[in-house]
């Protein structure tokens, strides 16, 4: 049975219980012994493979695992080729027998291990609090939620600032942004605002090219929260997301110190 908690929260779960990888051998481990390729006759029984616990999780947790990486921005030509092995994994009429499962488990299993240093070096960045916001993200996009699906999004993305500020300076960050908006926030990386000498090193924090980007995912955030008669599209959805994703992913606007991001300490 797929453990639909763990799943929804795949990203949280790679940061701090184990690489997918090792996930990956155990959802394929003992497959030559599955009832779909030991029927008589040989073959795959295809009414079987599609009902079979060990194949559904199969494509469960490898369909949303590209769906996260996706979003990690890995290197496009194996994300398409994993791709294209989960499609014929998902079409039994399409394998002749056991022999060509495994040949496209395997592919996949090479695509994994090829991409995994870089999604770890990733995740290395990210909070755990951020992780959950945008597995949540993740999640209401695939249900067709995209308006809630910006809006979690943009939270992670707040966070984030959040943080940024508070670990430079914690005494200004009480006095002045505690009870802040995202928008507020914002503000003080706008060159025209807060010219105050006291924010100057605030605002060096911010990369130059994410301050357009900031805009934007605030905009949004206020279509998805608030009641401006705007549609959120899955067009529109989709983008905040991979901009959400592109900033807490940028080492540059990264404000935690090396190894204080283990799951479940205490971010230090």
């Amino acid at each position: 049975m797929i453990d639909a908690d763990k799943l929804n929260t795949l990203l949280h779960y790679m940061k701090g219980a184990e690489h997918f990888s090792y996930s990956f051998e155990g959802l394929t481990r003992g497959s030559s012994r599955w009832c779909p390729f030991t029927h008589r006759g040989g073959g795959v029984d295809c009414d079987c493979y599609r009902t079979h616990q060990g194949v559904q999780a199969i494509l469960a947790w490898t369909g949303k695992y590209l769906q996260c990486v996706r979003f990690l921005d890995v290197d496009r030509y194996r994300l398409d080729d994993m791709s294209g092995v989960l499609l014929q994994l998902s079409a039994p009429e399409q394998i002749a027998d056991h022999a060509e499962f495994r040949g496209l488990l395997d592919r996949m299993r090479d695509g994994i291990k090829f991409i995994e240093p870089t999604i770890v070096k990733k995740l290395e960045r990210v909070a755990c609090t951020e992780c959950v916001r945008l597995d949540e993200a993740a999640v209401c996009f695939s249900n067709y939620c995209f308006t809630a699906s910006v809006a979690m999004a943009v939270s992670a993305v707040e966070y984030r600032l959040v943080e940024l500020i508070r670990r430079k300076n914690e005494r200004l960050y009480r006095s002045s942004f505690a009870r802040s908006t995202l928008g507020q926030l914002i503000q003080v990386f706008d060159d025209t605002q807060y010219k105050d000498k006291k924010y100057a090193a605030i605002k060096k924090l911010m990369p130059q090219k994410h301050k357009p980007l900031l805009a934007l995912l605030n905009q949004y955030r206020v279509f998805s929260v608030h009641p401006k008669g705007e549609t959120i599209t899955p067009q529109i959805a989709e983008s905040i997301l991979h901009l959400a994703f592109a900033f807490v992913l940028d080492e540059a606007a990264c404000p935690y110190r090396e190894g204080a991001l283990k799951c479940g300490g205490v971010l230090a």
